[in-house]
């Protein structure tokens, strides 16, 4: 019986340190039936030289796309629209995955029937102790390993367990979300794209393996300065969210807290940066613009931050 195709989209860009350690862990993979959609988007270093390297390793397995600098989400959406595979895994190119991870997000996809299968990630970094980069490990902690309705499997990750949005650290089938594309231009991207997975998923299995090895690097995204830009990305992504679950009858408890947590964050963004978005004029702007979602918790977040953080501080002792 033949095996099903696995899509595996690797964005890169200038990742000259760390790209061969990654495209190493893909030669190593137990499973083969594969391709390996590298888009190398604008690299100004020896990026593209190192990929094309592995030609004689992965042999038709690798499709190079050549683009212009885009961001990630136009690199991911990229390489979406060039699979050809039953099942799609995202991966970055700073990072690594075990050996056996095609394998066996394979194997359980296919004897399950599932559309979206779920894993965790450990992280790694040089220089820092064990009990540090432990915090940065992703690890779900969800109380089921089935779900058939994607809501619960939602609310269960966001309430009981912890809500991972990683998009490395899953595999889904893409007939089921074959239309489905990163919002371009943003930061914080996988909060809209691995949030629709999970609330459209019809079955959604969850394995506890480590499959993703997570690099912790300075200047990256999630580990750099924030900027207007971070905070941008997460009111971008409630505004589409928002639209398109209202418009679908999908909003939820769960989702109206993920969505006010989204907005918190771009509030705390906003507290270091430009005066201009730290007025009362703008703060009313922005609680206008998200009249329909935002929730008295995040009001007070917005306009008396001290306040916000007292609360949570007594929330904290009463749970003691």
């Amino acid at each position: 019986m033949n095996k099903p195709k696995v899509s595996v989209i690797l964005p890169i860009y200038n990742v000259e340190k760390y790209l061969a350690q990654c495209l190493s862990s893909l030669t190593k993979q137990s499973y083969s039936n594969y391709e390996l959609i590298a888009i190398n988007d604008g690299s100004t270093d020896t990026s593209l030289e190192i990929v094309e390297s592995y030609k004689e390793h992965f042999g038709s397995k690798l499709i190079i796309i050549n683009q212009d600098n885009s961001g990630l989400s136009a690199a991911r959406n990229a390489g979406l629209n060039n699979a050809t595979g039953k099942y799609i895994y995202f991966l970055d190119s700073d990072d690594w995955i075990l050996p056996t991870t095609l394998e066996k997000c394979v194997s359980s996809l296919e004897e399950s029937g599932a559309d979206l299968l779920l894993f965790n990630g450990s992280a790694f970094c040089d220089g820092m102790s064990g009990e540090t980069i432990r915090e940065y490990d992703y690890s779900r902690n969800m109380p089921k390993a089935k779900y058939t309705n994607g809501l619960e499997a939602f609310s269960d990750s966001l309430f009981k367990g912890t809500y991972v949005c990683q998009s490395c650290c899953y595999m889904y089938r893409f007939s089921t979300y074959h239309e489905l594309r990163f919002i371009d231009g943003i930061l914080h991207e996988d909060n809209h794209f691995t949030t629709l997975l999970v609330v459209l998923s019809k079955h959604t299995e969850v394995i506890q393996d480590r499959f993703f090895q997570r690099r912790i690097r300075q200047n990256s995204i999630t580990t750099s300065a924030k900027t207007p830009p971070h905070a941008d990305g997460y009111y971008i992504t409630v505004d589409v969210l928002h639209k398109y679950l209202t418009n679908e009858n999908l909003m939820s408890e769960a989702l109206v807290e993920y969505l006010n947590r989204l907005l918190r964050k771009g509030f705390s963004v906003e507290k270091n940066i430009h005066p201009n978005r730290n007025t009362l004029s703008y703060k009313l702007k922005l609680a206008s613009r998200f009249e329909n979602v935002i929730t008295y918790k995040s009001k007070i977040h917005l306009f008396c931050s001290p306040m916000f953080t007292l609360l949570v501080k007594i929330k904290h002792l009463l749970k003691r």
